[in-house]
């Protein structure tokens, strides 16, 4: 409901008397609107709708990989950086990445999530500002190379022990690519496979990551390369 002294502006700014033209607030210049409302500027509406209709174009359809079933998972089941917590800072780029989060400060994400050919694939596509998505790139690489030792991680209060971790044949097709893999190992001791595939096209970033579906895997464990092929050909 508008308060009265909105109301009452209104109702005079109809009547044809000068001083409508706009209405100071605590001794502040007027906008021009008569309410001191600043508009949102079309330029960030048609950016923010070209980045949406951006997403939709090039995210992974229940179409485009024969033999998966590719599903937009929940909010609840998106993990976030601020879930994943690592026992070396140097390490968070390689931790979000393993935990399928997107590195770096993406402007927006879409992700999906994938399931066939023994394998649980979550795909995330991040679009970042200017040279955001090189700079992401290289401090995966970085880290890496920093990591490969192992550490520790914890996601959604669950810590696990990263180990054996080294880089490993990146697709073709992108303007930037990267893979690499090692090893979840559990309190008990059980080591669960994680590959990573990465590329970069522009300004886009993707993170596919892959789990296998029921009991671990040994090394020769991948990212389904159908989902690896049918993710590069939205950007072609």
């Amino acid at each position: 409901m508008p308060r009265p002294w909105v109301v009452a502006v209104l109702l005079l700014c109809l009547i044809p008397v000068t001083g409508c033209n706009s209405v100071s607030g605590g001794g502040g210049n007027g906008t021009g609107d008569g309410l001191n409302l600043k508009a949102v500027p079309q330029a960030s509406v048609s950016r923010a709708v070209a980045q949406e209709q951006e997403a939709d174009a090039v995210a992974l359809q229940v179409r485009d990989a024969d033999g998966f079933v590719v599903s937009v998972p929940a909010g609840r089941d998106v993990v976030r950086q601020r879930a994943v917590q690592v026992s070396d800072d140097a390490c968070a780029p390689v931790a979000f990445a393993l935990a399928g989060a997107a590195v770096g400060k993406p402007a927006s994400t879409v992700v999906r999530h994938a399931t066939g050919d023994g394998a649980d694939v979550t795909v995330v596509l991040a679009f970042y500002d200017a040279e955001r998505a090189p700079a992401a790139m290289d401090a995966l690489a970085a880290a890496l190379d920093t990591c490969a030792d192992g550490f520790t991680v914890t996601v959604d209060g669950q810590e696990r022990r990263v180990s054996d971790l080294v880089p490993e044949l990146a697709p073709q097709g992108a303007d930037q690519a990267m893979a690499l893999g090692g090893f979840s190992v559990t309190g008990d001791e059980t080591k669960v496979p994680v590959e990573v595939v990465v590329f970069r096209e522009g300004p886009t970033v993707g993170y596919l990551r892959a789990v296998p579906q029921g009991r671990a895997a040994g090394r020769d464990f991948g990212v389904p390369a159908a989902i690896v092929q049918a993710q590069l050909a939205k950007f072609s």
